[in-house]
């Protein structure tokens, strides 16, 4: 059996981060530069997502990253992540409950297909009537 692409990944970053982790423990400057830029950088990409959601570009996702950086410094933040993470897993089980028919999931994939759809139109609509009137 072969691992999932994404589980690599997963596992690759979570041996970065402990290493990241390790080298801040040493000391009580390393922890706090580490905190610092780790605020930072989570802010300005979590900001640059919100911005994402109106300009082209993946904005949920990049708000996903930037909230994941703040997850590894502040409670908060992991709280937030664990309370999304239990939402969409939630919805993913009301979607598509195991052992659910050949019916189901195709349901389940064209709605979700038209999620997807339905949120790239609005943002095109949203990018197309923010453009137009900057040129007007």
């Amino acid at each position: 059996m072969t691992v999932p692409r994404h589980a690599s990944l997963v596992a690759s970053l979570r041996a970065h981060l402990e290493t990241l982790g390790e080298w801040a423990r040493r000391g009580p400057v390393r922890a706090l530069v580490t905190k610092l830029v780790l605020s930072v950088a989570g802010v300005g990409v979590f900001v640059v997502g919100i911005a994402m959601l109106v300009l082209p570009g993946p904005g949920l996702v990049v708000m996903a990253a930037g909230l994941g950086l703040l997850a590894a410094e502040w409670e908060w933040a992991r709280r937030v992540v664990r309370t999304v993470s239990d939402g969409v897993r939630r919805a993913r089980q009301a979607l598509l409950p195991e052992g659910s028919s050949p019916r189901r999931k195709a349901a389940a994939g064209v709605l979700a297909g038209a999620f997807l759809v339905g949120g790239f139109l609005a943002t095109t609509a949203t990018t197309a009537l923010l453009g137009a009137q900057t040129i007007l």
